[in-house]
Order: C-alpha cells, then sequence, then structure tokens
C-alpha cells in the first residue's frame, strides 16, 4: 500500500493518473520478490558507522548505542531523552567517568539521564558497526596448548531465556531479529536460537577461527533434544573445532523440569545416582555426537563435571563418579577424561578417581591451575557483568563485579602458555556478562572495541599470522 499526502485541487486528476489516489494498491507490488539480503564481507577490517551529528530529537524509545565517542554518546542520549541540547559540563562529566571508570557502562548513563528526567525509557541497542565480517581465515596453529571454551544454548532470541536485551551488558546479532550471520542451508539469516542450525555454526566458526581447539558444550539435561542442530552443524563446517560435554548439574531436583529432572540423584546411593545421571545425559550426549567430533585429552573423551549444590553429599561423590566412567568405557569402548569441579574434593576419594580438577569463578583469591594425573589444566573466567540479570534495571558501582576489558584474557593466556589444557568460562554466556565471542557493542574505556576483539586475542596467541 502507498501513503499519500493530500495534493491541491489542480493536481488531483496527475495524482490519480499515477495512482496515488486514497487507498490506491499497484497489483503487482505483491508480485515483487523480496531481495535476497547481501552476502557479509568475508575478513575485513570492521568499520564503525558514521558519527551521531544529530538532528536532536526526542525518541519514544531510547538507542543506548548511539554515538561513538563518550561526547557524542552523551549528547545522542540527552538529545533522545529531552529534545534538547545537554550543557557542556554534562557532556565533559560523563565523557569521563566512562572512560575513567571501570563501573561506568553506557545503560547507566542512560538509566540515570531518565531518571534525572522523571521519564521510563524503553531502550534499544542497534549495532554500531557497518557490517558483520565472516571470519574464515584458516588457524595455523603455533602452540602445543589446547584451548576450549564453554559454549551455553540456552538463549532462546528473540525475548526468550537469556535473550532479554537489557538482561545482558553487550550483545550478539540475531538477538532482537533474524541476522546474516546466523544463515544456514537455505535459510539466508536467522536468530540467536539453539533451535537453529546457524547459531552452531556460527559460534563453530568463529570459535575454530579463535584459534580454540574445542567447545564445552553447557548440558544441563532437559535441552538434550537440541544436539542435532549443532551435529547439522559440525558436518557443515567441516572439521577444525570439537566438542566436549560440560555436565551442568543445575537442573537436577526442580520441580518444574519433567522426569527425570524433578528428583535429585542421591550420591550417597552411587549405583541408583549413576546409573540415573549417566542414562539420562551422559550416554544420550554422546550418542548424539558423532565421535569424530568428539574432544579427547590423552585419547579421551573429555568431560566436566560441573557442581550447581544440586547433587549431594559432596563426600560422596567419587563412587559415582567412578561408576560413570565404567558406565561409558562398557558402551563407548574407550574411558572418558573427567575433570571434576573442586567442590566435589570434598570426598577425599576424588583424586583417585578424577582425572583433573577446575575452580569455576576464578575472581576471588585462589586460582584454577592442576596437575592431577600428568595434564596442566587451568581454567579461567576473565568478563562478568551479570547486574542486568541479578539486580534489573540498577544502576553499577563500584562495588559491583564488573570486568569489562581485555586485561584478564591477556594475563589468563599468558599464565597458561606452558599449560596442556585451558579452558574459559565461558564462550558467550549473555547473562553473566562472562562471554569472549562475538558481540557488537563491547564498549570500554571510552571506545568501542571490534566484534572480534577477545576472539583476536586468543587467535593472537594460538595461530600464526
Amino acid at each position: 500500500m502507498r501513503s499519500c499526502v493530500l495534493l491541491p485541487a489542480s493536481a488531483l486528476v496527475m495524482a490519480l493518473v499515477s495512482g496515488c489516489g486514497r487507498g490506491s494498491y499497484d497489483p503487482s507490488d505483491h508480485l515483487r520478490p523480496t531481495p535476497p539480503p547481501k552476502a557479509l564481507p568475508e575478513n575485513v577490517d570492521f568499520e564503525l558507522r558514521e558519527e551521531f551529528d544529530g538532528p536532536c530529537t526526542a525518541r519514544t524509545t531510547i538507542d543506548v548505542n548511539l554515538g561513538n565517542t563518550p561526547e557524542s554518546f552523551v549528547r545522542a542520549a540527552h538529545c533522545q531523552i529531552r529534545g534538547a541540547e545537554p550543557s557542556a559540563e554534562l557532556i565533559t562529566d560523563w565523557a569521563e567517568q566512562l572512560r575513567t571508570r571501570e563501573w561506568v557502562r553506557r545503560i547507566d548513563v542512560v538509566r540515570s539521564l531518565c531518571s534525572d528526567a522523571g521519564k521510563s525509557c524503553p531502550l534499544t541497542y542497534s549495532d554500531p558497526w557497518k557490517e558483520q565480517v565472516l571470519l574464515t581465515t584458516p588457524c595455523v596453529r603455533k602452540t602445543q596448548r589446547d584451548v576450549g571454551a564453554v559454549l551455553m544454548f540456552f538463549s532462546e532470541c528473540p525475548g526468550g531465556v537469556n535473550c532479554d536485551l537489557d538482561w545482558a551488558n553487550t550483545h550478539a546479532s540475531g538477538m532482537d531479529a533474524p541476522h546474516r550471520l546466523h544463515a544456514f542451508g537455505a535459510a539466508a539469516e536467522g536468530y540467536y536460537h539453539p533451535d537453529n542450525a546457524g547459531f552452531w555454526k556460527r559460534e563453530l566458526l568463529d570459535a575454530r577461527w579463535a584459534g580454540l581447539q574445542f567447545l564445552l558444550v553447557n548440558t544441563y539435561g532437559p535441552d538434550l533434544g537440541r544436539l542435532g542442530r549443532l551435529s547439522e552443524a559440525l558436518a557443515d563446517v567441516d572439521g577444525g573445532i570439537q566438542i566436549a560435554l560440560l555436565d551442568d548439574t543445575w537442573s537436577w531436583g526442580r520441580a518444574q523440569q519433567p522426569p527425570p529432572w524433578n528428583v535429585a540423584p542421591n550420591l550417597a546411593d552411587a549405583e541408583g545416582a549413576a546409573q540415573v545421571i549417566y542414562q539420562a545425559k551422559w550416554k544420550p550426549f554422546f550418542d548424539a555426537i558423532a565421535p569424530e567430533h568428539w574432544y579427547r585429552v590423552e585419547d579421551r573423551p573429555f568431560i566436566y563435571f560441573y557442581n550447581a549444590g544440586t547433587l549431594k553429599p559432596l563426600t560422596a561423590a567419587a563412587a559415582v563418579v567412578a561408576r560413570l566412567k565404567e558406565f561409558f568405557t562398557a558402551d563407548f569402548g574407550v574411558e572418558p577424561f573427567v575433570a571434576v569441579d573442586r567442590a566435589f574434593f570434598q570426598d577425599p576419594g576424588m583424586p583417585a578417581v578424577a582425572d583433573s580438577q577446575f575452580l569455576w569463578d576464578t575472581f576471588g583469591d585462589e586460582d584454577s591451575h592442576f596437575n592431577l594425573k600428568g595434564v596442566t589444566h587451568d581454567h579461567f573466567m576473565v568478563k562478568w557483568d551479570s547486574i542486568g540479570r541479578d539486580h534489573p534495571g540498577e544502576l553499577a558501582t563500584d562495588n559491583d563485579r564488573l570486568v569489562k576489558g581485555p586485561q584478564l584474557l591477556q594475563e589468563a593466556l599468558g599464565s597458561s602458555a606452558a599449560s596442556d589444557l585451558a579452558v574459559f568460562a565461558t564462550w558467550n554466556d549473555l547473562g553473566e556478562g562472562t562471554g569472549i565471542h562475538r558481540n557488537y557493542d563491547y564498549y570500554h574505556q571510552g571506545q568501542w572495541l571490534t566484534p572480534h576483539a577477545f576472539m583476536r586475542l586468543l587467535r593472537a596467541a594460538q595461530c600464526e599470522e
């Protein structure tokens, strides 16, 4: 349907002839094919969009990502909220905070300005880059260290679990609209959603480009049915990246979950607990992923066994893990290499059963570097911002855990250089802000970091250029 404006009488006849009468319709409109999305550029530099330069007008929905420099951003935010130019003092104050205070985020500036204006502001987050870029240059490995990262797959976009835009500090393409990055097969675009094989394909390709050897798929259990799309993507990318299991035990014992997840196995019953865990999770996971895609340590399939506080007693965990390994060996003909969360080492028998151990949260005083049975294994968490998830709508303060920049990743890559194995937690958790995958709005110390900023650091550490 074409929209028209009211015309003076002298122009009315011409308008009717041209087909612009009130309610006019061109019957050929619906026959015109929708042009396919333009192909994304490949292996080129990311380019920022033009700087915001007005006009200074109010908007109903505030774009948090409008404006590149701190000064331009503050002006853009103030204009959108109030429809008027900000003072020079206000621009200078907020710009200085953005450059020097780690905890001050763009969203905090917007929410502060909205509060000052007495307004409740719906927010949106545009992509500040002209185009996303396909990253396909092969990684020629230069190190003996294997590097992997935990891959979350519960982002049900748009608007579903782990996909509220205000919940995340940084954003992935495909969260609020289909994107060409997540194309697969005949679909030219897709959502950031595990039911879309294009989601898996993009994460696999980006991880491979970054120099990772494997992704630990964070599996709760009720989500196992989505692994078929992962298998499709693995076949499509043609190797170069492998898969391990992170057994996330969080789902056990939750009444809203279907059986058997609604009842937590009792670790004091080693045989019963191991049977339930193995049959419900370990076996179906490795049945779903072809063996040629399994990541192995010393030729043994790699499994992370994570403590979420649901399986108890911790002092009885060793016999369960031992039995799980026996079940796996009987079915698949190879014993798995099992790294166990340090919490389960409250069982004094665990050092004899586990092949390695890890400490999940490394922001405390302890690190996670272990050599339990001849394999040096490091585990790192290098980014964090869960304020949107844990305290929705609140402003960050200097008392919050807020780690946005690449410094910890750089330190981790250096300290683990001589290790056999390094794991990063996580590749892509949006809600906790731990992701080091492709995000389009990393903003740190007053400037946009490229969407592949953290990936590029990994690649530099792992690959020849």
